[in-house]
């Protein structure tokens, strides 16, 4: 695994650096000559490489996954998939899915809360609009901190952004249940 993460690193430097040094010299104007119109198309071509390519290495992560379950346990606990996630969020940093794994992973089963805030408020900087990544913040507050009100707000703002109807249900429900949990609290008596 250390070999095929050397690579990826490499990989995902070459994408990164090459699209900065397509992107310094690209044409400030829209009434470009043909000579700059095919440096844009080759441009917007090494953005869409480097989103085939989080998804090659998100088909190659559920490979591996599948492999560390056959041996082991405890999915969540195969640490050498996190490196593999996080590249997939620098080469596309709109891989929902893979934010949320390894949010997941760091919070709901290695206990490193504050990683995995880190890397959910990036996945949500970077895709505002993800009922996922609002629920699964809210769930890695409640696993850490048991922190009701805060995980509150994340959870309501999921409920507000997702579209399907079972996952609008499912978390109507879980917002109910939170809710219920933060009444509970106030309404305990000040000297316990």
């Amino acid at each position: 695994m250390n070999r095929l993460s050397a690579w990826i690193a490499v990989l995902a430097v070459g994408c990164v650096l090459s699209e900065g040094l397509l992107s310094a010299h690209a044409p400030a104007t829209e009434n470009a000559s043909t000579e700059n119109a095919a440096l844009r198309t080759v441009m917007a071509m090494a953005g869409q490489f480097r989103i085939v390519f989080a998804n090659l290495l998100w088909i190659k992560a559920d490979q591996y996954h599948h492999e560390y379950i056959e041996h082991h346990s405890d999915w969540a606990q195969d640490t050498d998939l996190l490196p593999l996630l996080r590249t997939i969020t620098w080469l596309d940093p709109h891989f929902v899915q893979a934010y949320q794994v390894m949010g997941f992973m760091l919070s709901g089963r290695l206990h490193r809360y504050e990683h995995a805030r880190r890397i959910l408020e990036e996945g949500i900087r970077n895709n505002p609009k993800s009922y996922e990544l609002y629920e699964e913040m809210g769930m890695a507050i409640l696993r850490a901190r048991k922190d009701y009100r805060e995980a509150y707000a994340y959870l309501t703002r999921a409920l507000s952004l997702a579209t399907d109807e079972f996952d609008r249900q499912r978390l109507q429900r879980f917002c109910q249940t939170v809710h219920r949990k933060i009444e509970e609290e106030t309404a305990e008596p000040q000297g316990k």
